[in-house]
């Protein structure tokens, strides 16, 4: 199968290349540039294709002959997409559109696209949360992955375009930046190594789903052999940890005590989210494997090789 990783640069697009490159399949990787883990890939056998994603021209070359586009391009997080709505719906909704028109020309069958099963539903009205549960998201980031949902649905409806959506807990793991944005637990390890004051927002009891990377990319490897009628699966680990939980973990295995700071929480920040993972399980023969305090541990080992 030749696949093709659009936005392969990155913490996720480098876990899931190593599994879909591990599995036998022809793998190219579009990306900027810039991106983190281009050479990383590369070293491993992928074919490297770099450019922006707002560029049709660009886009139609790197899923040229593909039989599957596995959509991991974002160009925002939840913080930075209430700042900047119309950003967020231009490079990627708009971007997300051309590419499907892309796809379609090019006759391309399927594609797998990294939604988010943190945002999506917005505030829960039960836990754990199923795929039927109710979308009311409360940040432009969630909307976004919605409304491309549901364009994907369009093309399919329209031009029998296959696909399949992922609708990702909170993904963490080896390799993942150490930024704010880009999740609690890289950004903990990060200030613990630094020995730097944590920042908490709200009093630390926020519930999340964490998910480690190389399950994640398992996900979208059953995903592309999935043959069913179900088009939308949540992937997590089906457990909530709070902050709190985090920063126990994180002191365990660096046995160092660390310095909270707690903030007034924000708004955009659901209070507890953790999905039910039934569906994945069942239809696509998945299920994590990587615990959290193994994972948090596999985290901080990469780290303090690579820092």
């Amino acid at each position: 199968m030749k696949v093709v990783i659009l936005g392969g640069g990155g913490f996720l697009g480098s876990h899931l290349a190593e599994t879909l490159l591990a599995n036998g399949q022809d793998v190219r990787v579009f990306d900027q540039p810039s991106a983190r883990y281009l050479e990383y890939s590369s070293q491993r056998g992928a074919n490297i294709v770099t450019g922006d994603f707002l560029d049709p021209s660009a886009i139609g070359d790197a899923i040229s002959k593909c039989d599957v586009v596995y959509h991991l391009v974002s160009t925002t997080v939840p913080q930075t997409s209430n700042e900047n709505p119309r950003y967020d719906v231009e490079s990627n909704l708009i971007g997300t559109l051309q590419l499907l028109e892309q796809m379609r020309s090019a006759n391309v069958k399927k594609i797998i696209f990294a939604s988010s099963g943190g945002t999506v539903y917005g505030i829960p009205q039960e836990i754990p949360i199923k795929e039927s549960h109710p979308t009311d998201p409360i940040s432009s980031y969630g909307i976004v992955k919605l409304a491309i949902e549901k364009y994907l649905h369009l093309y399919w409806t329209l031009y029998g375009m296959d696909y399949c959506i992922l609708r990702i807990s909170n993904a963490y793991g080896a390799r993942q930046p150490i930024t704010p944005t880009q999740g609690a637990i890289a950004a903990f390890l990060g200030k613990a190594a630094a020995k730097e004051e944590i920042v908490i927002w709200g009093d630390g009891t926020v519930l999340r789903d964490y998910i480690y990377g190389s399950d994640i990319a398992n996900a979208f490897l059953q995903a592309s052999l999935y043959q069913g009628e179900w088009k939308v699966f949540n992937i997590g680990s089906g457990h909530g940890h709070s902050l709190n939980d985090i920063v126990g973990a994180i002191e365990n295995i660096t046995q160092v005590p660390l310095q909270i700071k707690y903030l007034p929480g924000r708004r955009f920040d659901v209070p507890v989210n953790v999905l039910d993972i039934t569906r994945a399980k069942s239809h696509l023969h998945w299920e994590p494997k990587v615990r959290l305090e193994e994972g948090v541990l596999s985290a901080f080992e990469w780290m303090q090789r690579n820092q």
